[in-house]
């Protein structure tokens, strides 16, 4: 995959002439397309500034570059405009309808600038402004994306093995299959289907075919299809065999990787994140029982994503087929524990990661009844407990909770990580108060955040009660008091009632104008930043990330003492914990930190030095490479059998 370092190079990744990174978050929505493009036309001019009211939202230097390409646009829209009064002014004249006048002035640089209302007047030079914002990123970008200011010779060489080690995998796996079903021994076959492949299928028009740089062009410099192709397999089986006995890169052992859905919420995630640091030692494919948003996510990564329904009367057998060509299997949350049974009859090693925490009694109800599995209950709950090979627990509490269920020695606890440098980069690039004044706020608004589902088990209501109580208590001290949740769905209607009830809540106070209930967002790195502190009072928790995002913000944290959360915040160190269902509590220790900025500011840099320390993506891949080597001894592929 080619890396990412520039501006240039994103505008032709968005131009599909250069392939976009995975793990590019928050900017994963963002079209670069038109970047550096000398548009000369009023059309293109305004285009241009569109996609630069979308970079003021990323970059520091964007309000400028929106300023200078509305200007820009604006100066030739009153030129046509102009022209246009000038021609139907001579159409007039010359018909005698109308006295001769003066056309219309074209409006000055000032005159223009002075229709930008409250925008920034400076900086002109739309390109002065776009190599000092290249300049500003192009270190933010590389760590993104994966490369600096331009590949080193480290990636370039990582870039080559990768390729290498792909063709290695594609021509493994071609074999393998024609041996297992006894097709193998016929080199024959094998140079017919392989030419079929080249022929037929890389070398079609509907492929396009993705190839390193040093493919070789052809005599009429376009590029040469057959070397592109031998680039993905070798041409015939003999090619095959010389390929496989004398490359020195190793090929992976495959796994497979189970999740509950494709839907964005804090398990999937932590699964994309862990297959993303994982996916140089392993070869991964991506099961999950229904389609959804993360499927782009995965396809990015260059990982392949199957659907099996869960609730199929035939999916046992349908796991056995699949889980036969794996050497590995990672189930994520305990709604994959058919999948692990199935594994383990199967002789497969297992890892399973449980992210719930339901009590052995509360494990019918919560598989039949709020996840809506019928097929699913607390024996085979249990068995899976007993089946895997390894089971890892994101805190100490949750392992207790389901103590007696899993053999000991198989059992680890490892703290979920957060990504960091996606964190850091957008810190860097993000202005605090912009990012408050497009939410709305001023800068001496004091902001409280909650975010996560809106529901009962999240504890907004308690929130609402605490913040009326809040403003109740600071009186006219509180008139800049504002309150934002993030995480409304209404899909469920509990949920819309929970909503609803918050509403009235706080309408009954009058506190409502002051709040604002967002729906689920996709990135929520702008919440962290325009917070003053984050709230997180559920009735039911394992270890939420968001206050391991919060601190990574440097944000004082407001959080229930339950389950796993005192193993992420000390009370009084990175912020407060407090009985659950207790609203006067929560304001207590809301009125201690809007009255105090310096205890707010040490705080949060309390939480930033405890999330480096505990909570970083190296700490938690590293010891999931550990884990997983441990039960399979090595992750390289054993040499495949060749006659």
């Amino acid at each position: 995959m080619n890396r990412i370092s520039s501006f240039v190079q994103l505008a032709q990744a968005a131009k599909g002439e250069a392939d976009l990174p995975a793990g590019a978050d928050p900017y994963e929505d963002f079209d670069f397309s038109p970047y550096l493009s000398a548009e000369q036309t009023e059309e293109d001019l305004r285009k241009t500034w569109r996609v630069f009211t979308k970079v003021k939202d990323v970059l520091d230097d964007g309000r400028r570059l929106e300023n200078a390409s509305w200007r820009l646009w604006f100066r030739e829209r009153n030129k046509a405009a102009a022209a246009a009064a000038a021609e139907e002014l001579g159409g007039q004249e010359a018909s005698g309808s109308l006295k001769p006048r003066k056309p219309a002035a074209v409006p000055t640089e000032a005159e223009s600038a002075a229709a930008l209302n409250n925008l920034q007047l400076d900086d002109l030079s739309l390109d002065k402004s776009l190599a000092r914002a290249e300049n500003k990123t192009s270190r933010m970008v590389g760590g993104i994306f994966g490369g600096g200011a331009g590949a080193s010779g480290k990636e370039q060489e990582e870039s080559a093995n990768a390729e290498a080690r792909a063709k290695m995998e594609r021509t493994r796996r071609l074999l393998s299959l024609l041996s297992k079903h006894a097709l193998g021994d016929d080199p024959a076959l094998v140079d017919d289907l392989l030419a079929w492949v080249h022929i037929d299928v890389l070398s079609s028009s509907e492929v396009e075919v993705k190839t390193a740089n040093s493919v070789p062009k052809a005599k009429d410099g376009s590029p040469d299809m057959v070397a592109a192709a031998e680039a993905i397999l070798p041409r015939d089986a003999a090619a095959a065999r010389e390929f496989l006995s004398t490359s020195d890169v190793r090929a992976r052992k495959r796994a497979a990787a189970f999740g509950h859905s494709l839907e964005r919420n804090g398990a999937n995630n932590f699964l994309l994140y862990l297959l993303r640091e994982l996916r140089d030692e392993l070869s991964f494919d991506i099961f999950s029982p229904k389609d959804g948003p993360m499927r782009g996510d995965y396809a990015a990564m260059g990982i392949a994503v199957r659907i099996l329904d869960s609730k199929a009367t035939d999916y046992p057998h349908q796991l056995k087929t699949a889980l036969a060509d794996y050497d590995y299997v990672v189930a994520n949350t305990i709604m994959s524990a058919p999948v692990v049974n199935v594994a383990s009859m199967m002789k497969l090693p297992t890892l399973t990661v449980i992210h719930e925490a339901w009590r052995p009694k509360e494990m019918d109800y919560y598989a039949k009844e709020v996840f809506l599995m019928p097929h699913l209950g607390k024996a085979e709950i249990t068995a899976a407990f007993a089946a895997a090979s390894r089971i890892v627990f994101p805190a100490e509490v949750q392992k207790r909770c389901y103590d007696g269920l899993y053999k000991e020695e198989a059992a680890s606890v490892v703290y979920n990580g957060i990504p960091l440098k996606s964190i850091n980069a957008f810190r860097k690039v993000q202005s605090r108060s912009a990012v408050r004044a497009s939410l709305g706020y001023s800068p001496d608004d004091m902001v409280l955040v909650q975010l996560g589902t809106v529901c009962k088990r999240k504890g907004q209501l308690i929130t609402a009660q605490a913040f009326s109580k809040l403003k109740q208590t600071l009186g006219d001290g509180g008139k800049n008091l504002k309150l934002l949740m993030v995480g409304a769905r209404y899909i469920r209607q509990h949920e819309i009632d929970y909503i609803d009830s918050i509403k009235e809540e706080l309408e009954s106070s009058g506190s409502l104008d002051a709040v604002t209930i967002l729906d689920v967002k996709k990135n929520v790195l702008p919440y962290y930043l325009a917070a003053d502190m984050i709230l997180c009072p559920s009735l039911n928790e394992v270890l939420p990330l968001v206050i391991c995002e919060a601190m990574a913000f440097e944000r004082p944290v407001i959080a229930t003492a339950i389950d796993g959360i005192p193993e992420a915040l000390s009370d009084g160190v990175e912020g407060f914990l407090i009985p659950p269902n207790d609203a006067d509590a929560l304001t207590e220790a809301m009125v201690k930190l809007v009255k105090d900025e310096g205890l707010r500011r040490e705080m949060g840099q309390r939480g930033r030095a405890r999330v480096l320390s505990q909570f970083s993506f190296e700490t938690m891949s590293a010891s999931y490479r550990e884990i997983i080597k441990a039960d399979l001894g090595s992750l390289e592929a054993p040499p495949l059998a060749m006659d």
